[in-house]
């Protein structure tokens, strides 16, 4: 144990003297924080507009479908406790209930027009009330072309106290996300083979510090740096940004923690295949780029074209970010993020096993 905290020491020590590594490795997810945090992008783009479907006839699904076809319309369907959950949350605008006893026809005589129930988020009004015309206006025109006069279908608005989420509260989890990312992959990467390819593993193998103790210093110091990084981007995000983390600081630790271990690993796999430094730049780029952008790092998932959604959904990076997002901006506990969990540790275990199969210290 003496070994492997002397070692840790030393190479926290030299990565403190290494200013091209303390920049992308600390100042550089900050620039993008700051980037992204004051040009606000995901102001107004969409409404994102949740459906509770209670009638589940042929012509509530035609409704529902006509929806979707409304480019500013972003559709979510599910059940009313849930689409309300998420607009507490701040993921949606509005949340338009359809009744068991909603039809496209003409209201009988006698008989009053079925009451859908619109409920508007108060924290983002703006959305809300484009979102709310939008539907009003397309509820008129299907009664005028059943009817020609008299409604088929009213509604009633509620207005409900929403979080209002900022573009930089969304984003701040996704760059820690990020910054675990490539810690783990690149720092081990160029390290490893550049130490490698110039002898300098073999001169330490023949120091009297053994295999283990080498290898559990590097995973350790890995792992103080990455808690020191997300502490400084969640202390820049919290002073400069004003971003409120509703969740536990302590869940968030443990998946700092975990996504380290899991990124540390697929680190480690990775440049057992990579031999020369000319290549680790190369294979680095082909390993995290497509996870950046198709794990919700900078903008939502919901962009992510439907061909590509099987792969998003099931990247490392993207159980890390949705883990974070849903702690950060929603208060989830570990029981909320069960489902990010299991894949985050299905993804670790897959990971040591490629790292312990492939990994050499030495070509």
């Amino acid at each position: 144990m003496g070994q492997v905290l002397g070692y840790t020491r030393m190479l926290i020590r030299a990565y403190m003297r290494d200013w091209v590594a303390l920049f992308f490795g600390f100042f550089f997810p900050l620039i993008f924080m700051s980037l992204f945090g004051v040009l606000n992008f995901g102001s107004f783009g969409h409404v994102s507009l949740g459906v509770a479907d209670e009638a589940g006839n042929a012509d509530s699904a035609q409704l529902v479908a006509a929806f979707s076809k409304i480019e500013t319309l972003q559709v979510h369907k599910g059940s009313r406790g849930d689409e309300l959950a998420a607009m507490d949350k701040g993921d949606r605008d509005i949340v338009l209930v359809i009744p068991s006893d909603f039809r496209i026809a003409p209201v009988q005589p006698g008989q009053t027009a079925p009451t859908m129930t619109m409920y508007q988020s108060s924290a983002r009004a703006e959305q809300s009330a484009v979102g709310a015309s939008i539907v009003q206006q397309f509820i008129d025109q299907l009664s005028f072309a059943v009817t020609r006069t008299a409604p088929v279908v009213t509604v009633k608005r509620e207005e409900v106290a929403g979080r209002n989420l900022k573009y930089v509260d969304f984003l701040t989890p996704g760059i820690v996300g990020m910054t675990i990312m490539q810690l783990g992959i690149a720092s081990v990467m160029f390290t490893f083979v550049v130490d490698r390819q110039r002898g300098v593993i073999r001169r330490i193998m023949a120091t009297p510090i053994s295999r283990r103790a080498y290898m559990a210093a590097h995973v350790l110091e890995r792992l103080i740096l990455a808690v020191l990084q997300v502490g400084v981007l969640i202390a820049v995000a919290v002073l400069l940004f004003k971003v409120q983390i509703v969740g536990s600081m302590a869940v968030l630790l443990l998946l700092t923690v975990l996504g380290s271990a899991l990124f540390l690993c697929l680190g480690f796999a990775t440049s057992a295949f990579v031999t020369t430094e000319q290549q680790a730049p190369a294979v680095m780029q082909l390993v995290t780029l497509p996870q950046m952008f198709l794990s919700g790092v900078f903008f939502s998932r919901d962009v992510v074209p439907s061909f590509l959604k099987p792969i998003s959904d099931y990247l490392p990076l993207t159980f890390l970010n949705d883990a974070l997002r849903q702690v950060a901006t929603a208060g989830a506990s570990l029981v909320d993020i069960r489902g990010d969990l299991a894949g985050l540790v299905l993804w670790a275990a897959v990971t040591f096993v490629l790292a312990f199969r492939f990994f050499r210290l030495e070509t």
